[in-house]
């Protein structure tokens, strides 16, 4: 093995336990500042089915705004489960797939809802970038969001 090979194996080693960790945070929804910290500053996030983006880290914080305590888990304790995860560490790249569990938001219950996550990393294995498909049920959670097939939007 030369240098190079060990190097970039340990490279993407690092890349798969950063997104285990994330995963593993995401799902204990106990630690937002832990969270956040898996985010690159210039995040950009776009959750197509709600049509709503974000262009920093700042509002990512305020989008997902854990300490708002609006959101109870009742199913289990992890706000979700993996179907599957696949990642590609030469485009350092994931995508995460699965079922938000049932849930309450402001004393109303939701879910369970499949979702699809596709993650792109920076070179400092932090999320670049985000794109979420969340089947939302009830549909009008999604009405008045922007049509995210317009990249002016």
């Amino acid at each position: 093995m030369t240098d190079n090979t060990r190097a970039s194996a340990r490279e993407s080693s690092a890349l798969r336990q950063v997104l285990n960790d994330y995963i593993a945070t995401y799902q204990a929804r106990q630690d937002f500042a832990l969270f956040l910290s898996f985010y690159a500053d210039d995040v950009q996030l776009e959750d197509m089915i709600y049509g709503f983006a974000v262009k920093d880290k700042q509002a990512l914080a305020e989008f997902f705004n854990w300490s708002a305590g609006n959101v109870k888990i009742l199913d289990g304790k992890q706000t979700y489960t993996l179907s599957e995860v696949i990642l590609d560490e030469q485009q350092r790249r994931a995508v995460i797939r699965g079922t938000y569990v049932r849930f309450e938001y402001e004393g109303r219950e939701m879910g369970p809802w499949r979702f699809t996550t596709v993650l792109h990393f920076n070179p400092d294995n932090k999320i670049a970038y985000q794109q979420d498909w969340i089947n939302y049920r009830p549909r009008s959670l999604t009405d008045g969001g922007s049509n995210l097939n317009y990249p002016a939007n």
